[in-house]
Order: C-alpha cells, then structure tokens, then sequence
C-alpha cells in the first residue's frame, strides 16, 4: 500500500474517533498515543523494504561494527580526560583573571 493511502487509512479513523469519542482534555495524550503507533508502523514497512542483504551478509556486517576493543575504550577515556583536564585549565586562568582585575 503506498504511504499516502496508508497515511490516509490509520489517520482518518483516528480523526474520527478523537473528535467524535475522545473527551478533550484526553485528545493530546490519545493522539501522542496513535502518533506512536503510527511510528512503529512506518518503521515496520521501512524495515521489511530495505531487507536486501542476504542473511550472510548482515551477520558479517553486524560482527564487523559492534565490537568495542579496549583500545576504544582507552582512547574514550583519554579523550574524555583531556577534554576535563582542558576545562579546568580554562576555569583557573577565568579565575585568575578576575582576581587580577
């Protein structure tokens, strides 16, 4: 089914139900509701249609991407020391700058 009438198929009913059932003040939370419904079913199809690697393939893609070595994590951990150590020094030479003046 092309989006458009997909589209057309879930939020009309929607519509109707909303303004013809839904009390007001439950209006916004009922439609966050269908708005993540409608999410889910759009991530769905979107799924199912770019399904064109073999099996094989995904496996060995997904093997190669999602392992995290411990040379990773170090250099998170350097980076991430560094970029404090950075801050402090910018924080100290902030403060000595207004003690100066």
């Amino acid at each position: 089914i092309p989006l458009m009438k997909r589209n057309s198929l879930f939020w009309i009913p929607v519509q109707f139900i909303q303004f013809g059932y839904i009390e007001e003040s439950l209006q916004i939370p009922f439609l966050a509701v269908c708005g993540l419904v409608w999410t889910f079913i759009i991530s769905l199809f979107a799924g199912n249609a770019k399904k064109s690697y073999s099996d094989a393939e995904d496996d060995a893609a997904l093997d190669n991407t999602n392992k995290i070595t411990m040379e990773d994590i170090e250099e998170i951990e350097n980076v991430i020391i560094r970029s404090a150590s950075y801050k402090k020094v910018e924080e100290d030479i902030e403060e000595k700058e207004l003690v100066v003046r």
